[in-house]
């Protein structure tokens, strides 16, 4: 009677503690005497013995009070309980020697005894309950496993052996495609208990990091791959609950425990190679399988709802582990070494396995929502998905899906989403959120330092398991887009005394903003940031090379422009093309060095690998001035690089023609805002495709036939060379002011090439090659009709925003000989003529 008595005593305890959702009392009140009780039942059932239906009633209980408490402290980014205070409830309340091997037998019996083909057994509620509990234990290890001084090993070793036991095996098989709705595919508890279960508890125990990583696991990891595809292919699949344990088991299993370097080569190349078919059959990480975890489990309105308001700890569990899986995958890119500064590497040119590009990040980058597929936007389709912009499904991409989630509750969540975000949104899509959110920027830069603060909080230098470092890495990469720059003003005082701190990634960052025109009066007026570069400095790193180079850097970038230029003088009889590149575009720089080559364009290439000198900033600005064109090699990559950055601003301002050739297929220019500034409306070259290769070589033939016809054309003077006599005035000057003498209607066809190279109008010189003096002014007459523009940009890559330049342009140059006719001129005898200019 007693004993009935205390069970009864017990079983209302926890029906109040269920009703009142206070999950620190919780924590504190499940002891041992509910743990004793616990037990009892466990074994009874492990016996075979039918349970009552108090008994029934008090593990359902239990099981779920255990849960909610954990999930509170791992969910719920408001907690405020002392660390050391929850683990001791771990330890006491989840961890005692006794739980963990009474839920040992019960894995055991499940596994080795518990029949498998009883429609009972498969829906036998114990197996509900079971799982709460080893979910609660999971949930919790992951928190705390390093304060644990005994992990739960028996457990998690008869957990592992339910991986692939001939029952999960029989799972995975008979998992067939069902395109209709979920309510055709049956997944018990069992089910659920060895995909869902027992893969999340394995994936969250640390001591099984890459466990599979032997090749007699590759056909259970294709199984793995092929239920995920199977599941998410499913209409409605967020409505069951089942299905969504499930694939939150898998994902969490593929992320923790299949190690990258098995694998990243055959996802590699399966994903650069969509048509061979050997490639395709040995990838279970398919495009398939990635285009559907973005656009129909993080893309599904009904999941990211919840996972957003925190309305389901299970969906907020299952779309973190999405994320991390991404993170996973990706971010193996040679594309993310944030250490890859051409500055950095000391010049260093060799290349290995790591190096190759990491696809998955490039599909991430390049791709497309298509009919409800991730659509790899090539290159030959660009201009045609431009045209279907009106297709709301069309503009759709990786970053407008994973935009929404930073602002979820759940801080793991924010901090994943941010992770992704900071390494595949492009300018593009900033200006496309604009609209929305105006503040973007200003709110990521905002929410990063919020998560630096609490990782220094926490004293441990992380935060929900993001360390600090990576924090700034994240920070850093957002960083290569100006406009997000500016938003890092309020925080120079911090980055600084992380820099003082010996964090490599806050240099980095004070580097990259410091790469900025526009930031740079703001940068030089700061008297913290004086202080730093100036004194503090070179005491800091003064042992610490890298450091030290980084430092010397900001200070280049920050000096002011010199007023005076070295006095070298210029081979004007030299036609020299300079080549700005990053060294991880080695391979595509020879092959267009070896195609300028075979063209004999240019008596000199100048490239760093064959005339580097110790002085490489010096080498490098001498080697710009000295040559006529310098040809951009644009990738990502280059982009990334401040030193290159630096090559091609350097460039600018000394006026030499800058010919933009993109090296990498999928690179856009509306990625970076500084390169879309850079470029403006010059035309650009994508010499991967072979006819653009051509034609810039033709371009670049005409170029230096013009040349040849015109000797000393131009000649660029240093300001120490003022004292040029008058006497001796180039050419290029002379025809200067021939051309300004001289009636339009007169012109020839290289007046006109020479007006629209001064005018910025470069994309019109090979439309007009032909065109002489008469033909222009009729051209400016039919422009005066502005039906006339849509087709006059056809079939000349020119846009109607190009023929308005054009056209402003034109009519200033007229109106300017008008005035000048008019205005009365003094005689003179050796400009007389000048009075006679006529504009016909």
């Amino acid at each position: 009677m007693t004993s009935n008595n205390d069970f009864n005593s017990l079983l209302s305890q926890l029906q109040e503690l269920e009703k009142s959702k206070n999950y620190l009392t919780i924590g504190n009140t499940l002891d041992r005497r509910f743990d004793s009780k616990m037990n009892d039942i466990i074994r009874k059932w492990i016996s075979n013995d039918r349970l009552s239906n108090e008994e029934n009633q008090f593990i359902d209980l239990y099981s779920n009070l255990q849960l909610y408490f954990v999930e509170y402290c791992f969910f719920d980014s408001q907690s405020t309980i002392n660390n050391e205070d929850i683990i001791e409830l771990f330890r006491t309340c989840l961890f005692r020697a006794k739980q963990i091997d009474d839920l040992k037998q019960a894995v055991i019996f499940i596994r080795d005894e518990q029949p498998s083909n009883d429609n009972i057994n498969e829906e036998d509620e114990m197996l509900i309950y079971l799982m709460r509990m080893l979910d609660a234990r999971s949930l919790a290890y992951r928190l705390c496993f390093k304060e644990l001084t005994l992990p739960p090993r028996n457990l998690n070793n008869e957990l592992n052996l339910c991986l692939t036991h001939l029952h999960a095996k029989n799972y995975l098989y008979n998992m067939k495609s069902n395109n209709n709705t979920n309510k055709n595919m049956y997944i018990s508890y069992r089910h659920q208990f060895f995909i869902g279960c027992c893969t999340f508890a394995v994936a969250l125990f640390d001591e099984n990091k890459h466990s599979l990583k032997n090749d007699d696991n590759k056909k259970y990891i294709c199984l793995l791959a092929k239920y995920i595809r199977i599941v998410l292919n499913i209409k409605d699949f967020e409505q069951n609950k089942s299905f969504l344990y499930c694939l939150r088991g898998i994902l969490a299993l593929l992320t923790n425990c299949v190690p990258t370097e098995n694998w990243m080569h055959i996802i590699n190349r399966a994903l650069a190679n969509p048509n061979d078919d050997d490639a395709q059959q040995a990838n279970p990480f398919n495009i398939d399988l990635f285009s559907l975890i973005i656009v129909r489990l993080l893309g599904s309105k009904t999941l990211r709802d919840k996972a957003i308001r925190s309305d389901s700890n299970d969906i907020i569990s299952l779309v973190d582990v999405a994320l991390i899986f991404l993170n996973k995958w990706y971010a193996t890119s040679r594309d993310l070494d944030d250490d890859d500064d051409d500055g950095d590497d000391g010049n260093n040119n060799t290349s290995s396995l790591s190096d190759e590009p990491n696809q998955v990040l490039r599909l991430l980058r390049s791709s497309i929502v298509v009919d409800g597929k991730l659509t790899t936007l090539v290159d030959e389709n660009l201009n045609t998905s431009r045209k279907t912009n009106r297709n709301k499904d069309r503009q759709l991409n990786t970053s407008q899906i994973i935009i929404p989630y930073i602002d979820a509750k759940y801080d793991r969540i924010r901090l994943m989403a941010m992770s992704i975000l900071s390494t595949i949104m492009n300018y593009q899509d900033f200006k496309d959120l604009q609209e929305k959110k105006p503040n973007m920027a200003k709110d990521i830069v905002k929410l990063i330092f919020d998560f630096i603060d609490r990782a220094i909080a926490q004293g441990t230098l992380q935060y929900r398991g993001i360390s600090f470092e990576l924090l700034l890495r994240y920070l850093l990469r957002f960083l290569v887009q100006d406009f997000v720059k500016k938003q890092t003003i309020p925080y120079i005082p911090k980055i600084i005394t992380y820099a003082e701190q010996r964090h490599l990634n806050a240099l980095k960052i004070l580097r990259k903003i410091s790469s900025s025109p526009d930031m740079k009066q703001d940068l030089r007026n700061n008297s913290e940031l004086k202080e730093f570069l100036t004194t503090k400095a070179n005491a800091l790193f003064a042992s610490d090379p890298r450091m030290k180079k980084i430092i010397e850097q900001i200070r280049q970038n920050l000096a002011p422009e010199q007023q005076s230029e070295p006095s070298t003088p210029i081979d004007t009889t030299s036609r020299q093309a300079f080549i700005s590149y990053c060294h991880r575009d080695k391979y595509q720089c020879d092959k267009f060095v070896q195609a300028l080559r075979e063209a004999k364009l240019f008596t000199n290439i100048w490239v760093d690998t064959s005339y580097m000198k110790d002085d490489m900033v010096d080498t490098i600005t001498s080697a710009i001035r000295q040559s006529k064109v310098v040809f951009v090699l644009l990738s990502d990559e280059y982009c990334k690089s401040d030193f290159c950055r630096r090559e091609w601003q350097f460039t600018i301002t000394k006026k030499i023609k800058v010919y933009p050739v993109f090296v990498q297929e999928d690179f856009k220019r509306e990625a970076f805002d500084w390169v879309v500034f850079n470029i403006g409306h010059n035309h650009f070259y994508k010499i991967y495709k072979n006819d653009e290769l051509q034609r810039l070589i033709k371009n670049l033939h005409s170029d230096s036939d013009e040349h040849r016809k015109l000797p000393n054309k131009t000649v660029r003077l240093s300001i120490s060379q003022t004292s040029v006599p008058e006497t001796i005035e180039t050419n290029s000057l002379n025809k200067n002011k021939n051309s300004k003498k001289k009636s339009i209607a007169n012109w020839t066809s290289h007046d006109i090439q020479d007006w629209c190279r001064k005018n910025n109008l470069e994309k019109w010189c090979e439309p007009l090659a032909h065109y002489h003096g008469q033909a222009l002014i009729e051209l400016s007459r039919i422009l005066e009709n502005d039906t006339n523009l849509q087709h006059i940009s056809n079939g000349h890559d020119i846009t109607v925003m190009d023929v308005v330049l054009f056209k402003c342009e034109l009519r200033k140059l007229l109106l300017q000989r008008k005035t000048r006719r008019k205005q009365p001129k003094k005689k003179n005898v050796i400009e007389h003529h000048s009075t006679n200019i006529s504009t016909k």
